[in-house]
């Protein structure tokens, strides 16, 4: 896997694509991932099947969605079972209109205080199997799509919004910082003991190097914590978890919606070597991104989302290859480039421009000399003209 590569002559295979690449080595082409391409009506279209097929077996139809595209690997799919069905899971604060800032400080005095007293009911043997269970599915239903897994308990464990809301768990993080600090440590624990299971699990199955994790911090305007309040209690949690994957060369790839801007040397300390999602229309400039360096001294993953707020569902085919063409030059030529979308795909999305995207990709070949056209992202310049 080491070799140099002769791109005229050489056609890796998906996996060797996604290692290779994963590993800062030349690739013969972006690798490209699937799986948050949603919208069943787009799918269907992309499949070339009827809304009576899909509804009938819309994970059939959204594999076969995926094997139209020609996409490399795939993370944990999202498949809508309706046929106008958004996304759910949406945390709504009317569930949420008892509960007080003081049911977090008295859930933190209820967790135990060692490691030993955390861990005594954590069922490695249950926690294999369910690995396992994900693998071995994905080996045998995804129809040669590669996996590349994604985790979200060992990203860390900030939003406990979740459980008792934005308020009661934003005035927390204000009021009780201790208690929140030790709920992300309890949470944290078994997510480290799962994360030296995962790694076993990568050598036995010969995974792809990469995890993709890590949950949302920021909102449009920055953290939704103050970034100081995150390096004395979460950080740290987020890298107990992180080490044994980091140690065995596993590269994380974090999760990235809103202005992540004051806390990305955050996500590379505490293991992050790469990056996927942003909202370029909150200014974030990749082109400085790119010149930091992971703790292991390695250049930096991306996975280019195409914008899902912008570009995907209201550009042209043409702006989706300006898009393309932005990623393409940021990273030099493709260097640590994998195409994504920035995150889950509507219905309101054109299936042209992802039939663009993910062929256009592929017409694009790395070169030593490489001459960028787009240093910004070309929405942005197309919104001033």
């Amino acid at each position: 896997m080491g070799r140099k590569l002769n791109r005229m002559a050489v056609q890796l295979t998906a996996k060797e694509r996604l290692t290779r690449a994963a590993r800062g080595q030349e690739v013969d082409r972006v690798p490209t991932l699937g799986g948050w391409i949603g919208g069943a009506p787009v799918l269907a279209e992309l499949a070339g099947c009827t809304r009576e097929q899909y509804l009938a077996d819309p994970n059939r139809a959204m594999l076969q969605a995926h094997q139209v595209l020609g996409v490399d690997g795939m993370v944990y799919p999202l498949t809508p079972i309706y046929w106008d069905q958004i996304r759910t899971g949406a945390v709504l604060e009317e569930n949420f209109i008892n509960t007080e800032p003081e049911d977090l400080l008295a859930y933190a005095n209820s967790l135990p205080d060692t490691e030993a007293e955390v861990l005594r009911d954590f069922d490695a043997a249950l926690v294999e199997r369910d690995l396992r269970d994900f693998f071995e599915n994905a080996f045998a239903q995804w129809g040669g799509l590669v996996p590349v897994p994604n985790f979200w308990d060992l990203g860390g464990h900030f939003p406990l919004y979740g459980k008792f809301g934005y308020i009661a768990f934003l005035s927390a993080c204000a009021l009780y910082p201790e208690a929140v600090g030790k709920i992300w440590w309890a949470k944290s624990l078994p997510s480290r003991e799962k994360a030296k299971i995962l790694v076993r699990l990568y050598r036995e199955y010969d995974l792809v190097p990469l995890l993709f994790c890590g949950e949302d911090l920021c909102n449009n305007k920055g953290p939704m914590v103050a970034p100081e309040m995150l390096r004395q209690y979460y950080f740290p949690t987020v890298r107990l978890i992180a080490e044994p994957l980091v140690e065995a060369g596993i590269r994380l790839v974090h999760h990235c919606d809103g202005d992540v801007r004051p806390v990305l040397d955050d996500f590379i300390g505490a293991g992050y070597s790469g990056l996927q999602g942003f909202q370029y229309e909150l200014g974030l400039d990749l082109n400085e991104f790119r010149r930091r360096r992971s703790l292991r001294g390695e250049e930096l993953i991306i996975f280019a989302g195409l914008s899902v707020t912008c570009t995907l569902p209201f550009g042209t085919p043409q702006d989706v290859r300006d898009e393309i063409d932005y990623f393409f030059d940021f990273t030099d030529g493709g260097r640590g480039l994998f195409l994504f979308t920035s995150n889950v795909t509507g219905y309101e999305v054109p299936p042209e421009n992802i039939r663009t995207a993910y062929r256009y990709i592929k017409t694009l070949r790395s070169r030593p000399t490489h001459i960028p056209k787009h240093r910004h992202w070309p929405w942005s310049l197309r919104q001033q003209s």
